[in-house]
C-alpha cells in the first residue's frame, strides 16, 4: 500500500525567482538548516542547461511514537536526490527520491512549479511505501505526518527566503 501527501504552495514571486532558488545548491543548505536539520551537505549538483540535479545529505530529528521508537530512533540521516527540468507552458518539473537511514520506507515525489498572474504555485506530491507486515501502515502514517510537518516548515522558510532576495 502507498500513502500520499499532496500540498500546494503559492508564492507571490515570479516563477523565474523561485526556480532560481530551487536550482541553487546553496539554497538547499540554507533551507534544510533553516528547518532544523543538522550536518547538512550538498553531496553533488549539476546543471547542464536542461536538467538541474542535486543530491543532499542531512540529519533530521524524528518525533517517533513509542511503538516505533526502537525501530526508528530519534534522528535519521536523509539522502535526497532531485532533478528539475523545464516543462511545457513555462512550468518546471521535479522528481525526487528520499532515503532515510533506518526508516524502512520508500519515499518518492514530484513537484510542478506553475506560473500564475500573481507569482507561481508549487504542486507537491509525496508517496510513501512500506511493505513490512503488521507495522507497514504505521510506518507510512508516521512518515506521512512527518512529511506534512516538514513541507509546512519548508514553505514558511522558502517564503521568507524569497522575500529577502
Amino acid at each position: 500500500m502507498t500513502t500520499s501527501v499532496e500540498v500546494s504552495h503559492e508564492y507571490a514571486h515570479p516563477i523565474e525567482t523561485v526556480i532560481g532558488a530551487f536550482t541553487d545548491p546553496d539554497f538547499y543548505l540554507h533551507k534544510f538548516e533553516g528547518i532544523g536539520a543538522r550536518d547538512v551537505e550538498v553531496l553533488a549538483s549539476d546543471d547542464d542547461g536542461d536538467v538541474f540535479s542535486v543530491e543532499t545529505r542531512r540529519d533530521v530529528p524524528l518525533e517517533v511514537p513509542a511503538a516505533l521508537k526502537k525501530l526508528l530512533g530519534s534522528w535519521t540521516t536523509v539522502i535526497q536526490n532531485e532533478e528539475w527540468v523545464e516543462g511545457e507552458d513555462d512550468e518546471y518539473l521535479n522528481e525526487l527520491q528520499i532515503n532515510s537511514e533506518g526508516v524502512p520506507a520508500v519515499v518518492t515525489g514530484s513537484m510542478t512549479l506553475i506560473p500564475t498572474d500573481d507569482g507561481c504555485i508549487n504542486e507537491v506530491v509525496i508517496e510513501i511505501t512500506c511493505n513490512i507486515p503488521l507495522i507497514g501502515r504505521k510506518v507510512e502514517a508516521f512518515v506521512a505526518d512527518n512529511t506534512e510537518e516538514l513541507l509546512d516548515a519548508e514553505y514558511e522558510f522558502i517564503q521568507a527566503y524569497l522575500d529577502e532576495l
